[in-house]
């Protein structure tokens, strides 16, 4: 028997495992199918999975849900018509199974056709007939709102999906995203999806199957739904001709109705294929396929044409499909037939019955009451003598935990009946599908088959489709009008069934001990209730001596089953664990489902567990490769894997444990595996001697209460929680990854898409604390690095009280480790318990965070270093009267404030803001806000801060002067400038009638020292405000806000911060220290990508250059971007100065550094001017291995407050490759100087005659050329696109402009100046960055104006757009009008 494959991709160690994104089982894998790790095999033109770095990578081969019409002849093709979408690969490149709602999948028998949306819709298409529609989407072009924040495939924000958008309309409406069509669904098709709905948005989701006249509604639901991607996994059963599938989404007109969904996957649907001689045992169908014996008259069409059904050759079987009837079975109260059309509303009820696959199908259901059970008689058999009579039948348990189906036989004895007997019992849910079973009897007595269905809460558990064999010969005296006797048999049937209940004392579900009666939330909660532990006796912990199993269910559907069994009985080692060779243990046994071929087992409802929770086995594995034996932890909708057998096991038995930490929810374990059964060399799986340890959440150690760590041993009283498949890791450091401690040691990691992970973020938190004074300073070093990193949060919990947030970061912080620190506020009462956790957000896919030296000491912290204000008020005092506040201007106190804070300029921000109107504050009074204790200064140090005064009377006054209303302006950048006009550009000064205060900088070392004041008209934008400060003690910062006595005025602060060194001055930065008052702050509209901060002696993921310019060495720093993330788009990352004043002429005088691996490789540098009245490009340049600073003097002038801003961005292929700046400088109020000869001119390896001649022969090519110019030009009757009309205006210097103001705003003159100074030093990057794909054709790079005198090249002004065009109205930039 050959088994299908698919590929996973496996590292050393069980933590370190990494599947495709494409489904997604377990949730810390990327790839899921219901237990079965399994991954696409990597074929052209898809992409490849994500390393589990530092592991090493090997292949390993894993089976998927095998289907003997899984199929592939790559010699023949069928006629179109016939070969179009039926799930069978009839031509070598699988080419016919194209635009079929899925990629087509590679000819590799058994692999899932699937479709993940990042090359196209896969022929999806919408059918929706309103405004609420579906559309192929990315989260990285969504700029804000519910829906996802990373597809489903990548787990990041550049992955593609389809989405149904926010829906603005009045009415209910309906977005319907149909397939093409298909053809021909095998008994075994299996549809995978991953859908994202959060919960209020929508209505109700439903997924429909059209066929021929009739549509079943293969699921529906109306929530709740979680924040991230869920699975949704559904069988079509046998489908005869084409069939369309449809997803829809309903919204309301309460509803803003935002969906997604990614990674459609059709599993085990393909019909078997026409062989021209099958399998020793197999049959061979009229059509040629083969099939398994044992599928031979079993109630589904297996061949394809029906034939293996065929009435004729079926004939001596007893079938009853309840379509008329019971046929010769009897039932006592409880069961009832039923149909699916018409039936209740109950999302557990099946949509269709087996027998027809329809809606209008009958099948028998279980109407008893909870706790009692339906029971189902068959007529009475003679004895079976030498051989088997068979039942086959398909059962239904779906909805509830509790619902139990049980098979039983009842023997005549010579007198009375026997006491029934259990041969099958299945428990819990198992899914909204049929699933097939079969039992084979052999007595020597007349028997009678008894089915006792129990319902559970809400759940169904139903029966179609019973089978009796040729064997089965009912009794010549049984008459078909009998009913089933009221005798010794009925009442020996209750007590079988309910012997596990206390029908006695008490109530449903509860456990007895003694005079408890235990709930079953406590029942296997790792806390003993009963004086025997009887409440924690059947939750996992078992040697499976007991027939109880210790609490285990088989949950198989497929081939194969868990059972427990007899040592000498299963395939193994022929002993249990402890050697006897009379023991048991749970071993791999052959089934009759029909569906996943994987088997399944789960213990009980668990927990909540402790951090130290240990799961101790031993198991027994022998399989090929394509095998595997797994277990996983299953909490709400999410399934995590914990461990797998690394390989093949010896023939012995192998004793290993796994830590399940702290789960603060119920949760189960599950056990998965798969081999090939029928394969030679007895391949098989066992498990033995379970034992669950020190799993109580109240249970500590002494290691629980170590919270000081550098995780060089271990990681202390730290532990990672199991809230999303995201982790922390401990790892060692390697390469661009360095620990804190010793630069070689252990830290903790978290990679957003390393493995792939899905959900929110990661935890990393403590046990249980107790508090020892009243205040405790928790110090740490975190690392947040990369062009699009997230958040990193630290917080405190209490018991029944709401999380406290102590401190965040979010977005990089250059590549360097940060100390940061959080004073601990503590209630010294009797039980008082806290937590602390690090959360890691994945709100960002490209960059690392890291933590390390996490201390904790008594007493408060010094003040911060750093403070946004956006988790606290860092410790800052408002004195008596408390008139600063810590606000957001969506959520705020005082009604007007500025309209978004700094850190995040967004209206949800915070900041300190203070209402100095003379109704809270009267004129001249102060208001004083002061800092906690600084520890003294080694050094002087720049304390910088932002700061915003009021307008006079903000408001509508502003806007209307603005001619705009208040509603149209956004802090955002925007795609409709119809509708709002862009803060970012609007950084006008507004200068009103009043005055809004003066802001004040006290130095308190015991006495104060004012160092700062500015006061006078406020603005529309914030104003970094810095000064240097030097303290040989500790010292506060004391900000004193004096009022004017102006009506709707405030002062406002914000993202105040200590940077060793002196300030520089504005518009400048060496970028030793950091980045100065130059802001890097991801926005959404342009990708959330950010500039970054690094040195050159710095291990780094990303490219960089070796040595700065400003020391010349590996030792210094510079800002760069990677442009290398962006990928296609057209996205960029901007770095912005802080708002400088008006200027008649003054120099901008900067330092680059680019590289890049091919000519059609181009990263782009521009220099854009930012005011309110647009963006004007003044200087742009695209390189490619230039390996060396290059300086650069920009001349700018502008008539009103501005920003400079440097936009890098891709101008070709998608590639490594940075682009960095150093030392920039801004000269206010001076020209731009010639420099001086090359510095260091030296060192050059060109002599001076050769460079005089080589600048002699490039004047006489330009000369040349421009006299073949010039005669060019007379010919054709002048230059066509500089002509007099076509002219730049004087002053601009054909320089681009883009006005996004109200009309009648002025033009600001301005000149651009440049000179590109080849530096001497020969830098190169590290690593060296890769070749990659060929320009696409018909692109050529841009011509070039060069000037070159003597020894030095100055480049002109070259013609070009800013990448961010796409922001300004249509035609805002003519080719004609721009320039660099």
């Amino acid at each position: 028997m050959e088994f299908p494959v698919t590929v996973l991709r496996r590292s050393q160690g069980p933590s370190c495992l990494s599947l495709s994104p494409e489904f997604g089982y377990p949730v810390s894998w990327a790839a899921q199918v219901h237990g079965l790790p399994v991954l696409k095999l990597d074929t052209p033109g898809q992409s490849g999975m994500a390393s589990c770095r530092p592991c090493s990578h090997l292949a390993v081969i894993l089976p998927a849900a095998w289907s003997p019409g899984r199929a592939w002849f790559p010699g023949h093709c069928r006629s179109p018509s016939e070969a179009m979408c039926n799930f069978v690969c009839d031509c070598n490149d699988c080419s016919d199974e194209a635009q079929c709602g899925h990629h087509g999948a590679s000819p590799v028998p058994g692999t899932p056709f699937t479709c993940d949306f990042e090359q196209d819709a896969c022929g999806w298409q919408d059918i929706s007939t309103s405004g609420y529609s579906w559309l192929r989407d990315r989260a990285g072009a969504v700029l804000e709102g519910p829906g996802p924040h990373s597809d489903h495939t990548l787990g990041t924000d550049l992955g593609w999906y389809m989405a149904v958008g926010l829906h603005r309309g009045k009415e209910a409406s309906t977005a319907a995203l149909r397939s093409p069509a298909l053809r021909e669904a095998a008994p075994t098709c299996e549809l995978r999806l991953w859908y994202h709905a959060a919960s209020g948005d929508v209505a109700e989701l439903r997924l429909e199957l059209t066929h021929r006249k009739e549509t079943l509604t293969l699921w529906k639901s109306a929530g709740p739904w979680g924040p991230s991607w869920q699975e949704l996994v559904v069988t079509t059963g046998r489908i005869q001709g084409d069939f369309q599938v449809t997803f829809s989404a309903t919204r309301n007109a309460t509803h803003r109705g935002a969906v997604a969904v990614d990674d459609v996957g059709f599993w085990g649907c393909g019909l078997p294929a026409p062989q021209a001689s099958c399998p020793l045992g197999h049959h061979h169908c009229q059509n040629q396929a083969c099939i398994e014996p044992h599928q031979l008259c079993d109630g589904e069409d297996n061949c394809g044409d029906g034939s293996d059904e065929d009435p004729l050759a079926c004939s001596h079987h007893m079938a009853t499909d309840f379509e008329s009837g019971l046929g010769s079975w009897n039932h006592s109260e409880g069961w009832a037939r039923n149909h699916s059309a018409g039936g209740p509303e109950d999302l557990a009820w099946p949509n269709r019955d087996h027998s027809r696959n329809s809606a209008q199908g009958t099948f028998l259901v279980s109407v008893a009451k909870s706790g009692t059970p339906a029971v189902l008689s068959s007529p009475e058999f003679q004895a079976s003598g030498s051989h088997n009579c068979s039942l086959v039948f398909y059962y239904y348990l779906h909805g509830s935990e509790a619902g139990c189906l049980q098979l039983l036989l009842q023997m005549q004895g010579s007198s009375a009946p026997q006491d029934p007997v259990l041969l099958r019992r299945r428990r819990g849910q198992l899914g909204a599908a049929w699933v097939r079973d079969r039992i084979d009897i052999r007595s020597a007595h007349p028997f009678r088959i008894l089915l006792a269905g129990e319902t559970g809460p809400g759940g169904v558990v139903g029966l179609d489709d019973l089978i009796l064999s040729d064997h089965c010969r009912v009794s010549p005296e049984w008459s078909a009008l009998q009913s089933l006797p009221p005798g010794p048999w009925a009442q020996a049937l209750q007590p079988q069934l309910s012997s596990l209940r206390p029908w006695e004392v008490c109530e449903l579900g509860q456990l007895p001990c003694g005079d408890l009666c235990v709930p079953p939330e406590q029942l296997c909660d790792f806390q003993e209730q009963c004086p025997e532990g009887e409440d924690e006796q059947e939750c996992g912990t078992t040697d499976f001596e007991a027939a109880t199993a210790g609490g285990w269910e088989d949950a198989s559907v497929g081939r194969l089953q868990w059972q427990r069994v007899a040592a000498q009985e299963g395939r193994g080692p022929g002993r249990d664990a402890g050697g006897a060779a009379a023991g048991h243990f749970l071993s791999l046994q052959r089934a009759w489902g029909q569906l996943r071929a994987e088997a399944r087992a789960l213990t009980p409802t668990l927990g909540p567990s402790g951090p130290n929770c240990e799961f101790h086995m031993a198991y027994y594995f022998h399989s090929h490769p394509q095998g595997f034996l797994a277990l996983l932890v299953l909490e709400g909708n999410s399934r995590e894997l914990v461990w797998q057998a690394p390989s093949s096991s010896t023939e012995g038995w192998t004793v290993d444990k796994v830590l399940l930490g702290a789960h603060h929810r119920p949760f189960r374990l599950e056990l998965v595996s798969l081999v090939d059964w029928d394969s030679p060399g007895q391949q098989g799986a066992g498990v033995d001697n379970v034992t669950m340890r020190d799993c109580s959440p109240t249970a500590t150690t002494e290691k629980d209460r170590e919270v000081s760590c550098n995780f060089e041993r271990d990681t202390c009283g730290w532990h990672t929680g199991h809230f999303t498949d995201a982790h922390w890791r401990r790892i060692q450091s390697h390469g661009p990854g360095y620990d804190h401690t010793t630069g070689q040691g252990f830290f903790m990691l978290l990679d957003p898409t390393d493995p792939p992970a899905r959900g929110h973020g990661a935890h990393l938190l403590t046990g249980p604390q107790t508090p020892a004074t009243p205040k405790e300073c928790l110090s740490f070093w975190y690392y947040l690095y990369g062009p699009q990193i997230g958040t990193l949060r630290l917080i405190m919990r209490r018991d029944r009280e709401e999380n406290t947030l102590l401190w965040s970061r979010s977005g990089t912080h250059g590549n360097r480790w940060h100390q940061a620190w959080a004073t601990l506020h503590h209630q010294l009462e009797p039980g008082t318990r806290f937590q602390l956790l690090f959360e890691g957000l994945r709100d960002g896919y490209h960059g690392t965070m890291g933590l390390d030296d996490v201390a904790v000491r008594p007493g408060p912290c010094w003040a911060p270093r750093h403070c946004s204000f956006e988790d606290s008020a860092c410790g800052f005092s408002t004195g008596g009267q408390g008139l600063w506040r810590r606000q957001a201007s969506a959520s705020g106190p005082v009604r007007w404030g500025p309209r978004t804070d700094h850190t995040t300029e967004t209206a949800q921000g915070y900041y300190m803001v203070v209402d100095t109107s003379p109704d809270t504050l009267p004129q001249g009074h102060v208001a004083f806000l002061t800092s906690e204790e600084h520890r003294p200064l080694a050094q002087p140090t720049c304390l910088s801060f932002w700061y915003h005064l009021s307008l006079h009377n903000p408001g509508e006054e502003l806007w209307e002067g603005l001619g705009l209303h208040a509603g149209q302006v956004s802090r955002r950048p925007c795609a409709d400038l119809g509708r709002c006009v862009d803060l970012s550009l609007l950084l006008l000064t507004w200068a009103g009638p009043g005055v809004a205060g003066t802001l004040r900088v006290h130095v308190d070392e015991g006495r104060r020292r004012q160092v700062f004041s500015v006061g006078g008209h406020g603005g529309l934008t914030w104003r970094l405000g810095s000064v240097d400060v030097q303290a040989g003690q500790a010292w506060r910062v004391v900000f004193e806000a004096l009022a004017a006595g102006v009506d709707h005025s405030y002062i406002a602060l914000d993202d105040l911060s200590l940077q060793d060194g002196p300030c520089p001055r504005p518009g400048s930065c060496d970028f030793e220290s950091g980045l100065c008052g130059w802001s890097h702050l991801a926005w959404p509209g342009l990708g959330r990508y950010s500039w970054d901060w690094s040195g050159g002696d710095t291990p780094s993921r990303y490219p960089l250059p070796t040595v700065d310019h400003t020391l010349g060495t590996e030792a210094g720093h510079f800002a760069f971007f990677e442009t290398g993330v962006l990928g296609p788009g057209g996205q960029v990352a901007w770095l912005r100065s802080e708002p400088l004043p008006a200027t008649g002429a003054s120099c901008l005088r900067f330092w680059y550094h680019m590289g890049f691996p091919e000519h059609f490789y181009k990263g782009e540098l521009r220099v854009l001017l930012s005011s309110a009245q647009g963006q004007l490009a003044v200087w742009g340049e695209g390189g490619r291995l230039r390996h060396q600073w290059l300086e650069v003097q920009v001349e700018v002038a502008s008539a009103e407050e501005f920003q400079i801003v440097f936009e890098a961005t891709l101008g070709g292929q998608p590639a490594l490759g940075p682009i960095a700046l150093d030392d920039v400088e801004y000269q206010a109020g001076q020209h731009c100087q010639q420099p001086a000869s090359s510095q260091g001119d030296s060192t050059a390896s060109v002599t001076v005659p050769a460079m005089i001649g080589g600048a002699l022969l490039f004047l006489m090519l330009l000369v040349l050329l421009g006299l073949g110019g010039r005669h060019w030009l007379q010919k054709k009757g002048g230059c066509p696109f500089w002509s007099g009309e076509g002219a730049a205006a004087a002053g601009f210097d054909n320089i681009l402009f883009n006005a996004v103001g109200p009309p009648g705003w002025s033009h600001p003159p301005s000149t651009c100046h440049q000179q590109l100074v080849d530096h001497p030093r020969q830098d190169t990057l590290r690593p060296r960055p890769q070749v990659g794909p060929t320009p696409s054709p018909g692109t050529s790079p841009r011509p070039r104006l060069v000037q070159a005198v003597g020894t030095q090249r100055t480049e002109l002004p070259q013609p070009s757009c800013p990448a961010t065009a796409h922001l300004y109205p249509q035609g805002a930039c003519p080719m004609n009008k721009c320039s660099v």
